[in-house]
């Protein structure tokens, strides 16, 4: 049972995600997937919220997104869901499952470590997710698929790195989100 208080970050974060999607994306030309900024606040409602709390942070952007546009392009979810960029929304629900299970296994003390499980689960899982959802959509090989991919990986790395920022100086201020 979630407290008034994880209700309350859950619908912050949600509010946060959405807003992030109404940043006009950047268009990459050799395919059909842009750069956005929305996944930084995925990786965010990973490593502020959890997994349970900040998948269903996620969820709650995805129902939003029928009524409201809210992804890049002012695109709503469920033509999202059709088109070449569902495997990376898609593995965004994943990432804070991702994130929290690997901090399970060895928890994340430090900036190092952190960063490494939110770049492994906010990046390399959504990348390679997206890659084959695409290969798959568009009837290319993979290896093309990943490879095209690699343009991705340099921003969406600043952004697991702001990410790990913002939520260690937020540590370091005696703040709970």
């Amino acid at each position: 049972m979630f407290t008034t208080r994880d209700v309350a970050k859950i619908a912050m974060m949600t509010a946060l995600i959405s807003v992030l999607g109404l940043i006009p994306a950047i268009p990459l030309g050799f395919i059909p997937v842009p750069l956005v900024l929305q996944n930084l606040g995925v990786m965010l409602a990973a490593l502020l919220l959890g997994g349970r709390k900040g998948s269903l942070a996620i969820i709650l952007t995805l129902l939003i997104g029928c009524f409201i546009p809210i992804f890049s392009g002012h695109t709503t979810t469920l033509p999202l869901l059709v088109g070449p960029t569902a495997g990376y929304v898609l593995a965004w629900l994943l990432v804070p499952l991702t994130f929290e299970g690997l901090t399970l296994l060895v928890p994340a003390s430090g900036f190092g470590r952190t960063f490494g499980y939110i770049w492994l689960s906010g990046v390399l899982l959504v990348d390679v997710l997206g890659a084959v959802w695409l290969a798959g959509h568009l009837g290319m090989p993979l290896d093309k698929a990943l490879v095209a991919n690699l343009a991705f990986v340099p921003g969406d790395t600043i952004k697991a790195l702001l990410a790990t920022l913002i939520t260690q100086r937020q540590a370091k201020l005696g703040g709970s989100f």
